[in-house]
């Protein structure tokens, strides 16, 4: 055990998470999750996918804890009106992946929670595995040496090895190739090629769905189960400018907001980059919450534009996810910012 561990575990023993808890109870506690594995998604990306066993240890430590799930615009009210209890729990997921329908929401519902799901639309209108990852994915999996993609991304080298540095070098031209230069069809045949080349399955993952998002259709069945969809931008990515800032909001808005059949106002950051410069373009685009992924509780004071979560992951060992949870982390984190 480490000894920032070592230091939470007696914290507890001594009852400092519950004191945390107290003199934390009107600040706001947002969580946040990614994808959920079918298989080995968690050891491939550990902190983009959570097995789905540790979910429901974190869901039923919730529970068993007193804290209640509450909506984005249900915490902010509560938040303005200084009615914070101190058990309230924002449970986000971002992204939107077929996973989070299959494995998260059974789950959700048997500990009796709801989740905001911020949903990016681009493959949930195109039904392939996400290009960028699917490429890591079969890198990281293969058992191949070297490929050859010279005839595949215009390279003069002959081949590239799969593993080492000279690999991540390999994986990022070949996405900067599909990602730049081709569209959506072409990426889906450079993945196929990608894939046969390191004797791996692109149909079965495909099948699988391991790394697509949700349909359309599913979507819409979480929102009808009062699951609160807000918005991630369209392509995962919030560009610098007002232009691009409206055009990524606007093309999200046009997928979900049929679905949902209300207005959407609560986003969270993709890849979790923001910045202050962009708070008065999203206040222009009536956005009234945006969620960072830097830890902390959030204060009265916090602007509702840079509000804070804890990401949790596969590596997270229980006694973080408790210290975060209860304040104590964020505490000890502004202690030690003095």
């Amino acid at each position: 055990m480490s000894i920032k561990n070592s230091f939470y575990s007696l914290a507890k023993q001594t009852r400092l998470f519950t004191l945390s808890n107290h003199l934390t109870k009107q600040y706001l506690r947002i969580l946040c999750f990614h994808g959920f594995s079918f298989t080995d998604e968690h050891l491939f990306r550990p902190k983009l996918f959570q097995s789905p066993e540790l979910f429901k240890q974190r869901m039923r430590w919730l529970q068993r804890s007193g804290y209640h799930a509450v909506t984005l615009d249900e915490s902010l009210a509560l938040l303005r009106q200084g009615n914070l209890r101190g058990n309230e729990i924002v449970i986000t997921i971002d992204d939107g992946f077929h996973s989070v329908s299959a494995l998260a929401v059974p789950i959700l519902h048997e500990m009796g929670f709801t989740a905001t799901i911020y949903v990016t639309t681009y493959y949930v209108l195109h039904h392939n595995p996400i290009f960028r990852l699917a490429i890591q994915y079969f890198f990281w999996k293969t058992s191949m040496g070297k490929i050859q993609i010279a005839d595949l991304v215009g390279e003069r080298s002959a081949s590239k090895a799969t593993k080492g540095l000279d690999g991540e070098r390999t994986i990022q031209r070949i996405i900067d190739h599909g990602e730049t230069i081709l569209d959506e069809p072409g990426r889906v045949d450079l993945a196929r090629e990608i894939a046969k080349r390191l004797n791996l399955d692109f149909e079965e993952l495909v099948a699988s769905r391991r790394l697509s998002l949700m349909t359309e259709e599913e979507v819409a069945n979480l929102s009808q189960q009062n699951f609160d969809i807000q918005l991630h931008t369209h392509r995962h990515h919030l560009p610098p400018d007002s232009t691009g800032v409206k055009r990524e909001l606007e093309d999200n808005r046009a997928v979900l907001q049929p679905i949902t059949g209300r207005s959407l106002h609560h986003l969270c950051y993709p890849s979790g980059e923001w910045s202050q410069a962009l708070w008065p373009i999203l206040e222009k685009e009536q956005i009234h919450t945006a969620t960072t992924c830097e830890p902390g509780l959030i204060s009265p004071n916090t602007s509702p534009l840079a509000w804070t979560r804890f990401l949790d992951s596969e590596t997270t060992p229980q006694i973080v996810f408790e210290a975060e949870i209860s304040g104590f982390a964020h505490i000890m984190r502004k202690m030690m910012a003095r």
